[in-house]
């Protein structure tokens, strides 16, 4: 599918003999749902409710069908280390992602705009201390011993759609509601976390996980757009040269 995107932006840029690209830029509330899996865990559910900020700029030909976004974001999000008894141990983390989006607009008869958003880029994690999820996990507490081989970016893909109500896409400014689901892979045979936990009975337990497998992260959006006054033209000259 990037392929095709980079096909359509090259397509763009030196086929057209004329391309007027206005500057749009972005900024998103989000929240999200991480859920990891992996061998490890089976537990799907562990308070892992996240939110954060989204930047994007974006350059929008006009009357375009497809248009590229850069986008920045970053916030606070969880993931499962391992599984004891009913609870598990779960590291706090923040994130930061960088993402080049490829927007496929689809206008509808009502006056209403789908963009169909497809990304790829990087995600990096950042542990913020660790917590327990579960049974009377209010009565215990976990503390981190050491970790082992831990890596802080990872590869991240993103697939969504943002929905614009009425004519305001064609606005200076204008509002969407979007859903976007992130991929994170995290690399396997590393990652390692060893923590002490201290359960509701006064007793040490030792827990030992491996942050590894697949993060699927749905999102839920409410964007601002504003178009800026700037605008980059790109055209062909006689003898092959673009400015």
């Amino acid at each position: 599918m990037m392929k095709r995107y980079i096909a359509i932006v090259l397509l763009i840029l030196f086929s057209a003999t004329q391309v007027n690209a206005q500057v749009e830029l972005s900024n998103s509330i989000e929240f999200g749902y991480p859920v990891l899996l992996n061998k490890s865990n089976s537990n799907m559910f562990y308070s892992q409710v996240t939110g954060g900020l989204r930047f994007g700029l974006s350059f929008k030909p006009q009357e375009t069908q497809f248009f590229p976004t850069l986008s920045f974001s970053f916030g606070r999000t969880r993931l499962p280390m391992a599984q004891f008894e009913d609870n598990v141990a779960v590291i706090n983390m923040n994130y930061l992602s960088l993402m080049l989006h490829g927007n496929f607009v689809i206008p509808f008869e009502n006056g209403n705009t789908l963009y169909v958003l497809g990304g790829i880029g990087f995600t990096k994690l950042k542990e913020r201390g660790l917590a327990i999820s579960g049974h009377n996990a209010l009565a215990m507490s976990i503390h981190l011993d050491s970790t082992q081989n831990v890596n802080k970016v990872f590869p991240a893909l993103g697939l969504g759609f943002e929905y614009v109500y009425g004519s305001g896409a064609n606005s200076k400014i204008y509002l969407s509601f979007g859903f976007m689901v992130q991929y994170i892979y995290l690399f396997a045979g590393r990652n390692s976390y060893y923590a002490t936990v201290v359960d509701d009975q006064a007793r040490d337990v030792p827990v030992h996980g491996d942050l590894t497998g697949h993060v699927f992260a749905p999102t839920i959006n409410i964007t601002l757009h504003v178009l800026t006054g700037s605008s980059i033209i790109f055209w062909k000259k006689k003898d092959g040269r673009y400015l």
